[in-house]
């Protein structure tokens, strides 16, 4: 546990496996630093697939740069396999608009964000039924298969466990079997492309949900470790 001048603290419950995470007041230069080392310091002490906390109701970010420190340790979570992250926020505080503001313009996880910590502890129990957190990518091409017909579309969200493909070229119906195709860019290392069984739980005009099938637990690391590269990849849009 750590408290950086009653603005930080952070908490690993390793019995729970997830971190905790409160922070207060108008966050400075040094805040952000000691919160990003309190944050690695807690980590080591978890298993992959831990699950965040985060309180930020009652915080500002001052620090012009303060952004850029928040990427790191967005960085620095995926990069270490966390499961989910819930973020208690106050929506009038300029912080929680600058953070969403922010991520709406980088690769990123989904955000998640619940106005107190009971309702992010109900939201977690549901979100760990999931067991892995939802990525928003851009560029990464998507392809399809139904019945022998190829098909295209763009990425709304993908995890290991499944995607969310806008504005399909080819309709799709509910309990359908699709072979889901993800291209990234070609890596000296990490998989570049991934075709996955999968089966559509959602489907309408606009898009579809595929549920990931017969995707054993070699590939989804393969997955995980592509998409928490390309998240920690500091390409911003406008």
């Amino acid at each position: 546990m750590a408290d950086c001048k009653s603005k930080i603290k952070v908490v690993a419950d390793i019995k729970k496996n997830r971190l905790y995470i409160k922070v207060s007041g108008d966050l400075d230069a040094q805040s952000l630093d000691k919160l990003y080392t309190e944050i690695r310091f807690c980590v080591a002490d978890l298993k992959n697939y831990f699950n965040v906390i985060e309180d930020i109701s009652q915080c500002n970010i001052i620090y012009l740069n303060g952004l850029d420190v928040y990427k790191k340790i967005i960085n620095y979570l995926v990069s270490n396999m966390v499961g989910e992250i819930i973020r208690v926020i106050e929506t009038n505080n300029i912080s929680y608009k600058q953070i969403v503001n922010f991520t709406e313009k980088i690769q990123c996880y989904i955000q998640m964000y619940v106005t107190n910590i009971d309702e992010a502890e109900k939201k977690l129990k549901q979100a760990i039924k999931r067991n892995c957190i939802r990525f928003k990518l851009y560029g990464p091409g998507v392809e399809y298969m139904i019945n022998s017909m190829p098909g295209i579309g763009y990425l709304i969200d993908v995890s290991t466990s499944g995607c969310a493909i806008k504005s399909p070229t080819i309709p799709v119906s509910v309990g359908s079997e699709t072979i889901v195709s993800i291209t990234f860019d070609n890596h000296d290392t990490l998989m570049s492309k991934f075709n996955i069984n999968a089966r559509v739980v959602r489907s309408n005009n606009d898009m579809f949900a595929a549920h990931f099938s017969n995707f054993d637990d070699s590939n989804k690391e393969q997955l995980y470790k592509r998409l928490a590269y390309e998240v920690g990849r500091l390409t911003c849009y406008s």
